[in-house]
């Protein structure tokens, strides 16, 4: 075979690989989501923990019942508060400052407006903390009305 045609095959060849591999790899870009885009796994690797594999860092939230529900946080409290209450302004600042703890969640809920919750969890005074389980179910009420503003002792008073 002379030489011009072994290389005319060569190319070809590798032609033929160059593209094969190039509509291969546009293809996986967009059936398949790259590692980076992928989940974490559910369960630790161990498989020792029963419960979600998820790191909650603490936070101050609007409240809502997804955030209630969120299953990365093992303690949240409703904090019953009013933008015209000193004391829930005191609170507020204390939280903003302060660190609320990984696994926990304070949820702000208008004290004005959400009459049925307020109803719900015997709520009758902003400044009012109240621990919920999952299911949004009333575990320990405080009310921090005159008390210590601070994250510690809004946790501490809520167990």
């Amino acid at each position: 075979m002379p030489v011009s045609t072994r290389i005319l095959a060569l190319l070809t060849i590798l032609c033929a690989v160059t593209v094969g591999c190039s509509s291969t790899e546009t293809a996986g870009d967009t059936a398949a989501p790259t590692p980076s885009t992928e989940a974490a796994p559910a369960s630790s690797p161990t498989g020792d923990d029963p419960s979600p594999s998820c790191e909650a860092p603490g936070r101050y939230a609007d409240y809502s019942a997804a955030a209630v529900a969120d299953e990365c946080y093992t303690d949240t409290i409703l904090f019953f508060h009013a933008p015209w209450c000193p004391e829930c302004r005191g609170f507020e600042e204390a939280i903003k400052s302060g660190e609320v703890p990984d696994g926990a969640q304070i949820l702000k809920v208008d004290y004005d407006s959400a009459t049925d919750l307020r109803k719900q969890h015997e709520v009758t005074i902003q400044s009012t903390f109240v621990r919920v389980d999952p299911a949004g179910e009333r575990v320990k009420l405080w009310s921090g009305y005159g008390k210590d503003k601070s994250v510690d002792a809004i946790l501490e008073n809520t167990k």
